[in-house]
């Protein structure tokens, strides 16, 4: 039975990391020709990526079964330069660091010759700190009554180092163990990228702007390390938002926003306006 655990780790070792679309950080735009700094820090709960299909074949042994990813946290610090290129268009460029903790669960049954049982493994990952970037575009019309319709559109891009271990269990057809073993620590990277448009209204009430929205990410990403490579991509495109601005004075703002449906995030933000 040694040979379907090693040959069962094998296979899990290859493994896919989350990805998670970023908060619009705010509803206005600032004006033409006006120049912005923000401190920008989002906090990811939970995202749901598509199952990873294991079914292969080695000599008279058949695995079936399937890989199941989920996030233990991830977290982006990002410094935002905005510029206004028009009264209500905007563009700008991000640049920070993330960090990602991540978990997945498999399991599935085995075939070997006339010997047939079940497998099931759980794989722990954490990500270092890495170079973040994004860019994007936000735009703006103005309505009645102070109400105010918008879309934004980004792009963020990071590469991590990650470490993990594997453990692995595999039963006979009565359910009774028969193998178990723990991987050593073995390493591997992860490139994230996301595109997403996000469509939303918000009402000025005095000082607050709340804001609620639509979005769709185009979000993937790849795993890869010195015996594999894989690549993922999420589970749901489409998701909601809500947020306010609170303004204090004409050049500082601070932003909070949740996310929801499609992942589970926060962030909060501080603005200068030049």
């Amino acid at each position: 039975m040694k040979r379907i655990i090693f040959s069962a780790l094998a296979v899990i070792l290859c493994l896919p990391m989350a990805v998670y679309a970023a908060g619009i950080g705010g509803a206005e735009t600032q004006g033409k020709d006006k120049f912005s700094i923000s401190l920008d820090q989002e906090f990811i709960f939970d995202k749901d990526i598509k199952d990873i299909s294991e079914d292969w074949t080695e000599g008279t042994l058949v695995v079936t079964g399937k890989d199941t990813p989920e996030v233990d946290s991830m977290n982006r610090t990002m410094v935002k330069a905005s510029y206004g290129m028009l009264d209500n268009v905007d563009v700008y460029v991000k640049l920070g660091t993330a960090d990602a903790d991540f978990k997945m669960k498999g399991s599935g049954t085995w075939v070997d010759g006339v010997d047939t049982g079940t497998w099931n493994g759980t794989v722990k990952m954490e990500g270092d700190n890495a170079f973040a970037y994004g860019f994007g575009a936000k735009g703006t019309y103005n309505l009645n009554d102070d109400w105010i319709i918008g879309c934004e559109a980004q792009y963020l891009r990071h590469k991590n180092d990650v470490e993990g271990t594997t453990t692995l269990n595999v039963y006979d057809n009565a359910g009774i163990l028969i193998g178990s073993e723990t991987s050593d620590p073995w390493k591997g990277e992860i490139t994230i990228q996301e595109w997403q448009i996000a469509p939303y209204v918000a009402k000025r009430l005095g000082s607050f702007i709340p804001y609620l929205g639509v979005k769709y990410s185009d979000e993937s990403g790849k795993y890869k390390d010195e015996d594999s490579e894989e690549k993922f991509e999420a589970d749901d495109n489409f998701g909601m938002f809500l947020g306010t601005d609170y303004k204090m004075g004409e050049n500082w703002k601070v932003n909070l926003e949740g996310r929801f449906i499609d992942e589970t995030a926060m962030s909060f933000g501080a603005t200068y306006k030049f």
